[in-house]
């Protein structure tokens, strides 16, 4: 919605997806190393529903995951902000963005907050058990605590046409 807005975006889930997808991206390795061919799908790219049963359902391997991944979404996301003009106003979408503490080198930050229900149905209707959605949500800071935590809010609990009407609001404000 911010892209609608004239806003140049930046995604590190897309960044993370592509890393993953990418049999060259130097992730794969690693996985191999650490869990096997069972990481990997037989064209070399991450076997993804693998990897989230093994790291949602150990700490330690969700950790280790992180510790490896992120710097290469961080790298790449800081390649694609760099091809923006110096002046260009960038929205850079990262899920985990406390937990990484990437928000120290921003100059705002967003929370968009859904409630626990509507976080489970959201992930259910991605074909995802009810444990495992469980073990996602857990993973992270609450959405309570990350809008405690963000200079605004977003509130997406409801439909389109109101989460467009509070992005809309906010760029009028960030952009006053």
């Amino acid at each position: 919605m911010f892209r609608e807005l004239g806003w140049n975006a930046v995604d590190t889930d897309a960044i993370c997806g592509a890393l993953h997808g990418n049999p060259e991206s130097g992730i794969q390795p690693l996985l191999r190393e650490r869990w096997g061919d069972r990481a990997l799908a037989p064209d070399g790219t991450t076997e993804k529903r693998t990897v989230a049963d093994i790291v949602f359902a150990d700490e330690k391997e969700r950790k280790w995951l992180e510790q490896i991944v992120h710097p290469f979404i961080r790298q790449e996301a800081e390649r694609q902000i760099a091809h923006f003009s110096e002046d260009a106003c960038v929205m850079v979408d990262v899920p985990l963005l406390f937990e990484c503490g990437w928000e120290k080198e921003l100059e705002a930050t967003i929370a968009v907050w859904a409630s626990p229900g509507v976080q489970m149905e959201r992930l259910l209707a991605r074909g995802w058990s009810r444990t495992h959605a469980e073990f996602r949500i857990a993973s992270q800071l609450s959405a309570d605590r990350k809008l405690e935590l963000a200079d605004y809010g977003i509130i997406n609990d409801s439909d389109l046409e109101t989460l467009k009407k509070q992005c809309m609001e906010l760029n009028r404000h960030l952009n006053s």
